[in-house]
């Protein structure tokens, strides 16, 4: 059965690298196209294949900083159980120790993991603006970009928190008009913060 997991996941993986390399770069297009109250076609959705390699790259990249926080979410919130069962084995005082030790260490991975993924958002706009640009530059582009602006980002995206708990309760049918909206409200982000970074230079 665990054999059969890691296979499923790594089929999920592969799959969303192709569908990001493939379609992804085209749906930013058309959405792009929506923000700037121009009237997109459908069949602009396959016309940014060329970008695959480079969407694919960045798609990998993305999953390898998620599943390795992951799993230093998971050990540390392991070892936070261990003391917690354990902890009338323990001498108190190192029990709490301990404890409070494993609580910051959960917190500050969870932190430092929505700090960089957050400071990673924009990478996609970014290649479809740069296509020459080396992926690494693309990665550093972001992290320039959203460097006073991760609050407004996260601000922004819990904005939405209301709207995707009701869209649990219409069965996803809402999550129809939501993604849209969340996806242009994103392109207007973007192109919100480089008018603001031209005004600052």
């Amino acid at each position: 059965i665990f054999f059969l997991y890691l296979f499923w996941i790594r089929l999920d993986i592969l799959f969303n690298i192709l569908i990001t390399g493939l379609l992804y770069m085209g749906l930013l297009q058309i959405v792009i196209k929506i923000s700037k109250g121009k009237k997109p076609e459908i069949k602009e959705l396959f016309d940014r294949t060329d970008l695959f390699w480079k969407a694919a790259a960045i798609t990998i990249i993305l999953t390898a900083v998620t599943t390795i926080c992951t799993l230093l979410e998971g050990i540390a919130a392991k070892s936070l159980l261990v003391f917690i069962t354990n902890q009338a084995n323990i001498n108190i005082m190192l029990s709490t120790i301990m404890i409070v030790i494993g609580l910051l260490l959960c917190t500050a991975i969870a932190l430092f993991y929505i700090i960089l993924m957050v400071s990673f958002s924009q990478v996609y706009y970014i290649l479809y603006e740069n296509v020459d640009m080396p992926v690494l530059d693309i990665f550093s582009r972001s992290m320039d970009l959203m460097e006073d602006y991760k609050l407004d980002y996260i601000i922004l995206n819990l904005s939405f928190i209301g709207w995707i708990i009701l869209g649990i309760f219409t069965l996803g049918l809402l999550y129809l008009w939501l993604t849209p909206y969340m996806m242009v409200t994103d392109a207007n982000f973007y192109y919100e913060v480089k008018k603001l970074e031209k005004k600052e230079s």
